[in-house]
């Protein structure tokens, strides 16, 4: 019988870790990003309440036209459109949220003693908030573009990072896993049952019956 219980634990403690190994696996990944990120790059939010922003060489413009009960919004970068519109709820102010739907960040690289080589970066959230327009400019004007949605996650945590700061803090770099509970408890339950199942494991090595030696 006490071998029996030795091994029931043994098998439960065992089965239990593997089950929390890949979330717990997830979540130090999920914070390990972050820190990188926090420790590379300083995140500056631009001001951009009167629809004009000339920044890092660059002219920044976001036409907002009423159209029904609807704000049409589209961005020109150095007097040029960028592709893709949105129509957006006005807020409460009756104008359309800044930060959120259009939001202008400039991305400093923390080795870095000046701020020469930031670059600024544009966040465009389109419909439902599920997907997002990502464009990075230097001070010669050079874009590249990035389009990042939640079923087809950036393989750049920045792209994630920026997104996070434009609105949807709640989006995971490869799993929403630490976000998608409001609840502080929600990443603490995976490792107590980790705990729990380390400590089944070894109550049952320690019970397991030996072998007595023979006594000559």
């Amino acid at each position: 019988m006490k071998k029996f219980t030795s091994l029931f634990l043994i098998l439960v403690g065992i089965m239990v870790i593997l089950a929390t190994s890949k979330p717990l696996y997830l979540m130090y990944k999920e914070k390990q990003i972050q820190s990188y990120l926090n420790t590379t790059f300083t995140l500056t939010q631009q001001d951009i309440s009167e629809n004009v922003l000339d920044i890092n060489n660059n002219t920044i413009e976001v036409i907002n036209t009423p159209k029904d009960d609807l704000i049409r919004l589209e961005i020109m970068l150095n007097g040029e459109k960028l592709p893709g519109s949105v129509e957006v709820s006005p807020a409460k102010d009756g104008n359309y949220t800044r930060g959120v739907w259009v939001n202008v960040l400039t991305i400093h690289k923390n080795e870095e003693s000046s701020n020469k080589n930031d670059l600024v970066a544009i966040v465009q959230t389109i419909k439902d908030q599920a997907s997002w327009n990502i464009y990075y400019i230097d001070n010669q004007q050079k874009m590249t573009a990035n389009h990042v949605t939640n079923e087809n996650r950036s393989n750049d945590p920045l792209d994630t990072y920026l997104i996070k700061n434009s609105g949807a803090p709640m989006i995971g770099y490869y799993s929403d896993i630490n976000y998608a509970s409001g609840n502080p408890l929600a990443t603490v339950i995976p490792i107590a049952i980790a705990i729990t199942g380390g400590i089944l494991l070894l109550i049952g090595l320690l019970i397991f019956p030996r072998r007595k030696k023979k006594s000559c």
